[in-house]
């Protein structure tokens, strides 16, 4: 009876034994085969969404090679790569097994310029610096004036370093409405009166940046009114009582 039982454990110890090596085996089979050979090697790699930034200032921004392994690559750190060019918003970097690369981007969108020392920043509807480029008076873009800069560079954050939170509030709720598109120029050097030029001539005396939200949808409102009534309008004028003013060629 001992014997027997002895003789079973060996056999159970020598399957055990066999599996483990079976599994090691295999283990190393298929390290080698992912790893040493040239069949997960990244032979294409792809860039989707790209409108502003040209294809290999991605692919070298994510930090994915042509000829190494597609398992080697860190996702994270080439997305986290990505994100620090300035006009890269969204990054995702996916394998197609088995040997392409897609890198999916998301771009932020030039909304406005500021002068700044012979210069133009663009900035998005976030207020990231994109590029900071020499003055080009073909750019159709909204002119934002009378902003105070201090050595600003590509990626920083001008919203961020606004005193005044109403200026941010201006800027996201007219985005929101859609009326940066109709804007030509804004300008804040004087905070009693902000000046606004519209693209068709109109000038707005915004005044003073306080229940801005309201104006705003106010000044939506008139310019829609204007439009579709056909209305010569010179000035919207927001400085002169509680009621908006519209000035026409006819006044």
């Amino acid at each position: 009876m001992k014997r027997d039982r002895r003789s079973k454990l060996k056999k159970k110890r020598r399957k055990r034994i066999l599996k483990l090596f079976m599994l090691i085996l295999i283990g190393i089979i298929i390290y080698l085969f992912i790893f040493k050979t040239d069949i997960f090697n990244i032979k294409r790699i792809e860039v989707i969404g790209n409108k502003n930034l040209k294809k290999d200032q991605v692919i070298k921004a994510s930090l994915c090679n042509i000829g190494e392994n597609i398992f080697n690559i860190s996702k994270k750190n080439g997305e986290a790569s990505l994100k620090r060019l300035s006009y890269i918003k969204e990054a995702n970097i996916k394998r197609k097994l088995p040997d392409k690369i897609v890198i999916e981007i998301v771009e932020r969108k030039e909304i406005a310029i500021i002068p700044y020392i012979g210069s133009y920043i663009y900035i998005d509807d976030e207020g990231y610096v994109l590029k900071i480029e020499e003055q080009n008076d073909e750019v159709d873009l909204l002119r934002i004036d009378g902003i105070k800069l201090e050595n600003p560079i590509e990626g920083d954050n001008l919203f961020h370093t606004l005193a005044d939170e109403e200026m941010v509030v201006f800027f996201n709720y007219s985005n929101s409405l859609n009326l940066i598109s109709l804007m030509k120029r804004v300008d804040f050097a004087d905070k009693t009166n902000v000046v606004i030029e519209l693209k068709n001539g109109v000038k707005v005396a915004f005044g003073l940046l306080d229940n801005v939200k309201y104006k705003l949808r106010f000044l939506n409102k008139i310019i829609n009114d204007i439009e579709e009534k056909g209305i010569n309008a010179r000035h919207i004028l927001f400085n002169k009582g509680d009621n908006p003013i519209v000035v026409t060629d006819d006044r």
